[in-house]
């Protein structure tokens, strides 16, 4: 969902003050998710002490990776299903969301300010995926991950990415996950599950189904075939997982186009429609 769908901190007026440290956050006001600002303290203040001690790689050179991994793919071991009931889908498969955390000063105080997106793990060895435009971004000082358990990694390389489907492979050094099996595209009208992190309120679930496959331009990119899902997800919920009954990923969420009522005017919206890279697209970039 590009930069806009990072998570902007863009509220300086509103200040958390907690282990002796204000941060800028548009996160506190969500009051659905009181955790919310808890693990957003926590990401910046533990990132930013990644960066004092020389352990991050800057955005810069990450974006500069991605520019050189055009056609390159990856090998990791194969993951066999662990959900056998959906009921039981979101208690397994929340440990393999991560939360993708970019770090960046606004400009206007000198507080560290974080914006998040969502990822998914590959391999137990750190590597994981996320959304090609979580990566290619104009601004942010570096990017690291957060599993359910509290723990930290930089990203330190990317490993192989392609901005037409709007896909990308990292590296998290020093990570160990618990990594997502890859499916079967899902047929239209089966159901799908997408647990995220929009607008602040992480490891949000929901569920749908596969609404079509298509053709259609997303913004800034384009796909033979685009995965659309009726589950909902909102900025901060680029790169999630769109999941299977058995927990096997079978798309990943990209990005939204609405459909007004009035086209040239954009108003009176009517409709919207979640885009998705499908699971051949993800394939693509594995050996």
């Amino acid at each position: 969902m590009k930069s806009k769908d990072f998570l902007s901190l863009m509220d300086c007026m509103k200040f958390a003050l907690l282990n002796g440290i204000i941060i800028c956050s548009s996160l506190f006001s969500f009051a659905q998710k009181p955790t919310s600002p808890v693990l957003e303290v926590k990401l910046i203040k533990e990132i930013a002490l990644l960066i004092d001690k020389n352990k991050t790689i800057p955005l810069t050179e990450l974006k500069k990776q991605l520019k050189n991994v055009s056609g390159k793919k990856i090998k990791i071991p194969k993951v066999s299903p662990f959900v056998y009931d959906p009921k039981n889908l979101y208690e397994l498969c929340k440990p393999s969301t991560l939360i993708v955390a970019k770090l960046y000063k606004c400009g206007h105080c000198t507080n560290w300010h974080s914006g998040s997106a969502t990822g998914f793990p590959l391999s137990k060895d750190g590597v994981f995926a996320t959304n090609y435009h979580v990566i290619d971004q104009t601004d942010g000082e570096t990017l690291a991950v957060m599993d359910t358990e509290g723990n930290i990694f930089p990203v330190t390389d990317v490993l192989a990415g392609d901005k037409k489907s709007d896909v990308a492979i990292l590296q998290a050094s020093g990570a160990k996950f618990r990594p997502l099996p890859l499916g079967d595209p899902a047929a239209i009208g089966s159901s799908v599950h997408v647990i995220s992190h929009p607008d602040g309120m992480f490891y949000y679930y929901s569920k749908g189904m596969v609404s079509l496959y298509d053709g259609i331009i997303g913004p800034g990119r384009s796909l033979r075939e685009w995965m659309m899902i009726s589950a909902d997800y909102a900025r901060g919920s680029s790169g999630a997982a769109v999941l299977n009954d058995f927990g096997e990923v079978v798309g990943m969420v990209a990005s939204t186009v609405t459909i007004n009522y009035e086209k040239q005017k954009k108003t009176n919206p009517q409709m919207v429609i979640r885009l998705c890279a499908p699971i051949n697209a993800i394939r693509k970039l594995i050996e």
